[in-house]
This record gives structure tokens, sequence and C-alpha cells, in this order.
């Protein structure tokens, strides 16, 4: 699982833009089925999917958590009940949680439930590191789980999250399964690498995680550096891993790829996780 991860060539945001676009033609002709209803239309979600839809986002708040602590769990529980959900009950979801998002007419292939987010998400905007505008593409369960962390996110006043990498186009190493890309292709993964607090100031990954190499990152053996910036994003590391909202949590303890950012992912149809 882990080799394919790490064969993947970065993209530059440019590079997600033009890939994006040409998935997405302007002139493109309407389908003859245009006004066909709309089978996943969150506003048909039934009670039972409402209600799954208000479990995989949990609470509108939350408790800040620590860097160090308990052991992490075998079952990432909540991330497996939203890589399950359906599209319909997915959509709720964002609905439910207020998220601004358009559903794409054109994306390209391997995206299960593709959504375009078009502002924060509970209260926490996630952009590309030189973006201007927020306009991320995603597949809709990737977004459930970014509201999750992002109601843990304001407890440390943090209100926004440049990432590395969201969407990209496939690498060397990644293929379709059933359909569908796992990881950035199919818009299930996000590399964080700035968090910015209310005040203006940031934690950046690689300047101040302070990790090492090969080092447990997490849980009663973790060692972490003392001053704040270094366990603060200790916490930003772990407690999405302890609460089981991703199944794959990495970051600068890992490898040298991961130097710069934390790799946070939802996999499909799986019940291990994946800490480093």
């Amino acid at each position: 699982m882990v080799a394919p991860l790490l064969a993947a060539p970065a993209a530059t945001a440019q590079d997600a833009s033009r890939s994006l676009d040409a998935a997405m033609p302007d002139d493109a002709e309407t389908p003859d089925d245009a006004e066909t209803p709309d089978p996943d239309d969150p506003a048909n979600a039934t009670q039972a999917e409402d209600e799954a839809a208000a479990r995989a986002l949990g609470p509108d708040d939350d408790d800040a958590g620590a860097p160090e602590g308990e052991a992490l769990p075998e079952v990432p529980a909540v991330a497996s009940e939203i890589a399950a959900m359906s599209a319909r009950t997915c959509l709720r979801a964002m609905v439910r949680a207020h998220i601004d998002f358009e559903r794409p007419r054109h994306f390209p292939a391997g995206l299960g439930t593709p959504v375009i987010v078009r502002g924060p998400i509970r209260g926490v905007t996630f952009h590309e590191s030189r973006a201007t505008a927020v306009r991320e593409l995603m597949d809709c369960r990737l977004a459930v789980a970014l509201a999750r962390y992002a109601t843990f996110l304001r407890t440390l006043h943090i209100r926004e999250v440049r990432h590395l990498s969201l969407w990209r186009v496939a690498g060397r190493g990644e293929r379709l399964a059933d359909g569908l890309y796992p990881r950035h292709p199919g818009g299930m993964a996000i590399d964080a690498a700035t968090f910015v607090r209310d005040d203006g100031t940031t934690l950046n990954v690689q300047r101040d995680y302070r990790g090492r190499r090969g080092r447990t990152p997490c849980g009663p053996r973790a060692r972490v550096a003392s001053d704040a910036a270094a366990r603060t994003l200790r916490t930003l590391h772990c407690e999405p891993a302890r609460r089981g909202w991703f199944h794959v949590v990495l970051g600068p303890n890992f490898n040298y790829e991961h130097r710069n950012h934390l790799h946070l992912e939802v996999v499909r149809g799986v019940s291990w996780n994946f800490i480093r």
C-alpha cells in the first residue's frame, strides 16, 4: 500500500488545474438526459440517510486533544463509516455541514462522488498553498472527514489549512480499482503543510514539527519537542488518527517525502489504519 504512495510524483496546483480544465471543457454539450432527476440529490435523502449523515459529521464542537497519551485505535471506525457512505448520504452530510460546494458536470475519471468545495468547511478554509481562491476538487467523503477535522481545528483557533496537494493526476503505480482511484487521484487525500491561526501566526510542518524519522509519532511511546509549535503540530497529527477520522495519517517521522506535510487519507473498503 505504501510503495505507490511514495512513488507518485508531486503535482503543482497549475498541473492539477490544467488537467481539471481539460477534463471539464467549457463547450461540452449538455447530455440528452440532463433533465433526468438526480438519484443522488441530497434533498431526496431518506430519514435513515439523514441520520447517517449526522453521525458521520459528529458534533459541532470538540475538545482540544493532546500530543501524547492514549494508544491509537486498531480500527478507524469513523473513517470507515464515512468511506462506506452512499453518494446521496455523503452529499447530505455536506449540506448539513453548510459547506459551499458544487457538483461538476465534467470531471476526471476515477473520482467516486466528485465535489468542488468553494469555501470554508466548518469555519476552516482548505486551499492550495499558492491559491488566492478556494476551488478544491475532492471526493465528497474526504470533505466529510475534513469537516470532522475542521471542528477539532477550531478548538485550537486554526482558521486556514494550506496544502501541497489534494486532487492531482495519477502518477506511476497508481491504478484504477473498480473504476476508482485511491489517494490523491481519487480525491481522497490531502497533504496539509501550513496551519494558520486566527491571529495570523502559522504552524509550518517543515519548520516547526521537529520530529525524528523512524520514531513513533503518536501514543504513549511518542517523544515530542517541548516548544509549543512542535507540540501543537503533533496534536494536529495524532488526534485525527486517535479519533479514527482517517485511515492513513503520515508525517515527518515517516520518511523524507513527508518532511513538509501531514498526509491525511480516507480509504474505501478497509478497516485498518496506517499511522506513521
